[in-house]
Parts: structure tokens; sequence; C-alpha cells
């Protein structure tokens, strides 16, 4: 039952990290816009060539609209295939994308496992031994499960490879980084010698999400971590699942908050409006920069420092 607890304490600081990332993000004050264009939630004709609402006459008159659906069209690819460093650095890209797709699939299947184990709760009708759907649902999870193992297996060890060798990498590569990648290493490596010795149709893995979901009750007679690799994928998984959002690496689903919130917000400021008052609190604060020529003292707010006359420097 010790595994199963240390699961339900992972997934519970999981969420309430996450919950507190999400909150941080939504409250902090409103940010200096980027002004970077094309911005991907524009509608109409204007998405074709990456214009703007703003180029209309008398914009800040007409209704605001932004779609949703544009920014996931490209958030989505950007994140799944980090189609950005594909772009810009190939090179390493060919080592961070089976990194995080395999850590991508790892996800996948535990929703698939969660899937399974939920119909089998259910008693789902069509989901009987040896039916059609839980045939395709079991092929599903294994392909899935063991394309992720690969894939992460490789990719961790070329990021790894690629900090340790390349200079500009190595140069910037902190202990947190090489620790980090070394943690996944060791749920990716345990997971699977534990599938590949005495798993690999992942029945270990369903009977122990069912055991989640029913308090450490199995439909077999499963004992979780029944080998030495076993024990430590369970382990390392529960633990990286409390420790992502406590870390930089929670950026895997919080980049939506950098494209929506960010890089892309062009909603117009209208008097009386949510962004106006946003500004006026923002005016309000007492920056503590260490430029001189911005006198930053803690005393100034930003209304007092934006509208007097800059000094003049010697």
């Amino acid at each position: 039952m010790g595994f199963y607890v240390l699961s339900y304490l992972c997934v519970a600081v999981f969420i309430l990290a996450t919950g507190y990332r999400v909150y941080r993000q939504i409250t902090l004050p409103v940010h200096v816009r980027w002004e970077i264009y094309p911005v991907q939630h524009e509608t109409g004709a204007k998405v074709a060539y990456g214009g703007s609402y703003l180029e209309e006459l008398n914009c800040w008159e007409k209704k605001y609209e932004s779609s949703l659906f544009n920014e996931l069209k490209y958030m989505v690819p950007e994140i799944l295939f980090i189609r950005g460093l594909w772009k810009e650095n190939r090179s390493l890209w060919r080592v961070s994308f089976p990194f995080h797709f395999g850590l991508y699939l790892m996800i996948a299947t535990f929703g698939l496992l969660l899937l399974h184990a939920c119909f089998i709760l259910w008693r789902f009708p069509a989901f009987a031994e040896g039916g059609a759907i839980r045939s395709l649902l079991d092929g599903l999870i294994v392909f899935v499960g063991w394309i992720g193992l690969i894939l992460g297996n490789i990719g961790v060890l070329g990021v790894l490879y690629k900090r340790l060798t390349d200079p500009e990498l190595r140069s910037y590569s902190s202990f947190s980084d090489y620790f980090n990648i070394l943690f996944i290493f060791l749920f990716f490596l345990s997971a699977f010698v534990a599938c590949l010795l005495g798993d690999p149709f992942l029945e270990g893995a369903k009977a122990y999400t069912f055991g989640l979901l029913t308090g450490g009750h199995s439909l077999n007679p499963y004992v979780p971590g029944q080998s030495v690799p076993g024990r430590v994928a369970i382990v390392s998984a529960s633990l990286l699942t409390a420790y992502i959002p406590l870390t930089h690496m929670s950026h895997m689903y919080m980049k939506y908050f950098l494209y929506h919130d960010v890089k892309w917000d062009d909603a117009p400021n209208r008097r009386g409006g949510s962004l106006e008052a946003a500004i006026l609190k923002n005016l309000e604060l007492k920056p503590t920069w260490t430029a001189k020529h911005v006198e930053a003292d803690g005393r100034k707010s930003w209304r007092d420092i934006a509208s007097s006359a800059p000094k003049e420097m010697k």
C-alpha cells in the first residue's frame, strides 16, 4: 500500500503546485506588450499575411475578436513537435524532440491506462474481455507506451551527451539541469527494463493504475513493484509527478500563458475597462531598479518616474 500512498501524495503535490502556478500567473501585474506579429489569434483575411486589427480605421470603436482555435493551431505543433527549435537549431532538435515527445507519450500512456481502468470500473458493456474495443485499447497502450520509452531513453541520452560535449550548452548548464536529466533518465531506464524483462504488455501498469482508482484493490493478484526495476519505476514516476511543477520543467504546459497572455495579447485598452485598471495599478508600483538614470529608488512610483524629465547622464 506504501506505493499507492506515495503516488497519491505526489499527485496531490502536482495539483496544488500547478494550481498555484496558474493562480500566480493570472494574478501577476499586467505585462509590457511585446507587439510581435503575426498574432496567431487574429481572424479573417488578415491571418494570411500576419496582419492585425490595428490596421483598420478607428479600430478601437469596433468589436474586438480573437480566435482561441487559431492560437491552438500554432501552439499544439510548437509544444508537441518543438517547431521553433526545428527551424533554428536542427542538431539540438534531433535530441530534444525524442526527449520531449517521449515524455508526452508517457503522459498519453497514463491517460490510456486511466481510461482502461475506468472502463473496467464502470463495467462498460462493450469493454468485455476479448472484445474488439478492449483489444484495441490494450494494443494502443502497448504501442504508445513502448514508443514513448524508446524515444525517451534515446532522447535523454542525446540531451545529456549534447550538454556535455557542446561548448555553448555546457557553458550555461547548471547542476539542476544535469540533475533533472538524470532524474528523468532514471524513470525511463527503470520503466524500460521493467517492461522488457517482465511486463512487455504493460499488464502491471494496468493493474497499478486500476489500484490507484480503487485504493489499492486489484482484479488480479497483483502486488506493486514485484521487481527492482518495477519498484524504481513506480517511485521515480511518482516523484517526477510532484517534482516537475516545482521546477522550470513545468514550461511544457505553462508555455500556454507565455503565448496567450504575453506574446499575443493585443486586446484594446478601452476607457473604464479592466486593462486600464491594471495599467493604473501598475503605475502606482514603486520599482527599485539599480539603473541610476531611471531613479527607481523604491519611493517614486512608475507614474512619478514616467512623468518626470529624464536624468542627464554625465
